[in-house]
């Protein structure tokens, strides 16, 4: 009888360790893609930054060669390029190209801050699995004590 005990607790302690250790290694692997996850907005948000400089360029090149079609034409016409109406137009270009590359560049920094909040986010997910992962474990390990424990005590009470 003793041995059945003894076995009975020898696979509870056991079977208690595997539970614990794969609550463990879950939290692992939980941070990890979550870690992974972080990475990959990270590199989101770069590329979101790249495409909207490339974005504030294009809009330059664009008004750049508006304005230079708006000299072409007015010139044309025998206008002042330096003066008058003909000097505001081409001011009005140069500012609205500088507006269409501002908010290029703001849209893509207001992408990328939500690519790395969700990054962020994500990190803090994967911590809080493996915490809870941990804890998990922790409890299964005292949980499984407290049932040899009694288990022990039970089979010394009976000798």
């Amino acid at each position: 009888m003793s041995y059945v005990m003894v076995a009975a607790a020898v696979v509870s302690v056991v079977a208690g360790g595997v539970s614990a250790y794969s609550s463990i290694q879950q939290g692992k692997t939980a941070q990890k893609v979550a870690e992974n996850n972080a990475k990959m907005a990270e590199y989101a948000a770069q590329d979101a930054q790249r495409q909207g400089e490339e974005d504030a360029m294009a809009a330059q090149r664009r008004a750049a060669a508006l304005k230079s079609a708006q000299r072409v034409a007015l010139a044309k016409n025998g206008l002042d390029l330096e003066y008058g109406t003909a000097a505001d137009i081409q001011d009005q270009t140069d500012f609205f190209a500088q507006s269409d590359a501002a908010t290029a560049r703001t849209n893509a920094s207001l992408d990328a801050w939500r690519l790395r909040a969700g990054g962020q986010q994500e990190r803090a997910v994967g911590n809080a699995a493996r915490s809870n992962a941990n804890l998990q474990a922790t409890g299964t390990l005292l949980s499984t004590a407290s049932s040899v424990g009694g288990q022990w005590a039970t089979y010394k009470k009976g000798k």
